[in-house]
């Protein structure tokens, strides 16, 4: 079986980058598929240069198999003999469909992982790893609404930089809020050229929804801020500056190469929310919330925030979560906008360690 090396690799994609725009065509040779609570679309390219391949109707899938670390492979390698391009897109799905895996380069021999394999029919099965590959694209609808947001935010940013210090409470705030939007908007074209070269760091779900989220937040904060219009406000203010504490955070992922190691997983923490109180049968039917701290407003409704439930009811439940600063509170279930606790400020940080714990409180008045 030829084998792409990895420098042969990371000097192929940014020929596939090129050819992946803002989403992959729909044709015969690709399609969409759901893996690890994800969707993932195939694109069908030819091995020896990933340039896409759009004649073919060979039907192709992707599953899952188990596959042993051993001394004749690699991670690379098992990607490439399941058919996939093993690019920072594949590592995403990778770590996904093992959570608990931090960095496949302290795989030890004997260890098994579930990787995930393309399937298709006969008159393509025995070229798949050889003379064809399959690239993915993880969350393509996400991608592409962000990539788009990212175009418009180059040029709210570049008006909101050209505002006079009216705008602003003073000069002094002024040049913070602009130097911060300036360098948000470097940020976000980083993290979209990175995506469409294929080299940027496997990245969770979750964080994909907080760079969408956060960016159209921008957009239309900043949106409102015509020539002669409002200034920001306070509160609008203070969202930019946790969008930026939020993006700063994000893009320090970017400093991998794929080209130079294999990249290693946005490591995920078990964080433990406890509810106190001494209405334990309220407490019991609650459910906590969470959602990135640059998107919170209090009271989160009109309209409501975007935000995310903790599986199991009750105190003491736990999620794994990525390092994020968030915004945590308790409601009745199925009610997010409206907090039995006030919301806490949650900052998980890689020296917490593996188990990070934070206690919520009732409200006044509901003891």
């Amino acid at each position: 079986m030829r084998s792409l090396s990895t420098c042969r690799v990371a000097a192929s994609l940014y020929l596939l980058g090129l050819l992946f725009v803002s989403s992959l065509p729909q044709t015969h040779a690709s399609s969409l598929a759901q893996l690890a609570g994800r969707s993932v679309q195939l694109q069908l390219v030819r091995a020896d240069d990933l340039v896409q391949v759009q004649d073919s109707t060979t039907e192709i899938s992707i599953g899952v198999s188990s596959a042993p670390i051993t001394k004749q492979t690699t991670v690379y390698s098992i990607l490439q003999a399941n058919g996939i391009v093993p690019d920072s897109e594949a590592f995403s799905i990778l770590y996904d469909l093992n959570p608990s895996l931090k960095d496949v380069k302290n795989l030890e021999l004997g260890a098994v992982i579930q990787v995930p394999k393309i399937s298709s029919g006969n008159d393509l099965a025995n070229k798949l790893g050889t003379v064809y590959l399959v690239a993915l694209t993880i969350d393509p609808e996400i991608r592409q609404s962000l990539n788009k947001a990212i175009d418009e935010f180059q040029t709210t940013a570049n008006h909101l930089a050209a505002l006079s210090p009216d705008h602003f409470q003073s000069p002094a705030q002024a040049k913070s809020v602009q130097d911060d939007v300036v360098t948000l908007a470097k940020w976000y074209l980083e993290i979209k050229k990175s995506f469409l070269r294929r080299t940027g760091p496997p990245l969770r779900k979750l964080t994909l929804l907080q760079l969408d989220d956060e960016v159209h937040i921008l957009n239309a904060l900043l949106s409102r801020l015509p020539e002669t219009g409002p200034k920001l406000t306070e509160s609008d203010q203070q969202q930019l500056h946790a969008i930026y504490q939020d993006v700063e955070s994000e893009i320090r992922l970017y400093n991998q190469t794929l080209a130079n190691n294999a990249p290693v997983a946005e490591a995920l923490y078990k964080v433990v929310i406890n509810i106190k109180g001494d209405n334990p049968s309220l407490i019991d039917n609650l459910r906590v919330y969470y959602t990135i701290n640059g998107i919170f407003r209090d009271p989160p409704e009109n309209p409501p925030v975007i935000s995310y439930p903790f599986r199991q009811l009750g105190s003491g439940k736990s999620e794994a979560l990525p390092v994020k600063n968030y915004k945590v509170w308790a409601a009745r279930d199925g009610d997010p906008s409206h907090p039995v606790t006030p919301p806490l400020m949650v900052q998980i940080s890689p020296l917490g360690g593996d188990k990070q714990e934070f206690d919520l409180s009732l409200n006044k008045g509901m003891h």
